[in-house]
């Protein structure tokens, strides 16, 4: 139930990283047409995109990611091992990713607390509230966590990794 939920939640921020990548092409596109079309470029566009857009494409698909088991692989020694080392490799190289994504997890959370509480803006050539999106990493960053942890429970139960890279990898480049 639990990773159905997560899976559903995943797909739905990837979809809104998927919209946000979109509306940073459109805005900028925007802004570049109307600087040198019309003399008037869309005031804000580099805050906002920088603030809101890019944090977003990076940080709300990370537990999509995980859940679908698409973060890059290097396979230099992988193919290999035997498969009881590849399952430790899995373990391992899970356990070094959730304490990675937590403690990133953990050192954004307070930043995000505090530009809430004075409710950070961007000024440039048009003031720009950041605050909302400084929480979007602490949350990517902590449901990325919650995925790899349910990928550390199937490995430790011996389930096999669905889309596993030894059981559906890409074809070497």
């Amino acid at each position: 139930m639990v990773e159905k939920a997560l899976s559903r939640l995943s797909y739905a921020l990837a979809g809104l990283a998927a919209i946000s990548l979109l509306l940073m092409m459109l805005h900028v596109t925007g802004d570049v047409a109307g600087k040198y079309l019309l003399n008037k470029p869309i005031p804000g566009t580099a805050e906002v995109v920088a603030s809101y857009y890019m944090i977003s494409v990076v940080f709300l698909p990370l537990a999509w990611l995980e859940v679908t088991n698409g973060p890059i692989t290097v396979d230099l020694f992988y193919e290999m091992a035997p498969d009881w080392m590849k399952r430790g490799m899995h373990v391992l190289g899970t356990l070094l990713s959730i304490l990675l994504y937590g403690v990133l997890a953990w050192l954004s959370w307070e930043p995000a607390v505090r530009a809430w509480e004075i409710g950070e803006i961007v000024e440039g050539a048009w003031k720009v509230t950041i605050w909302p999106a400084k929480f979007v990493l602490p949350i990517g960053l902590a449901l990325a966590c919650l995925a790899l942890a349910l990928r550390l429970y199937t490995l430790l139960c011996g389930r096999p990794l669905p889309g596993s890279v030894a059981a559906d990898h890409a074809d070497p480049v």
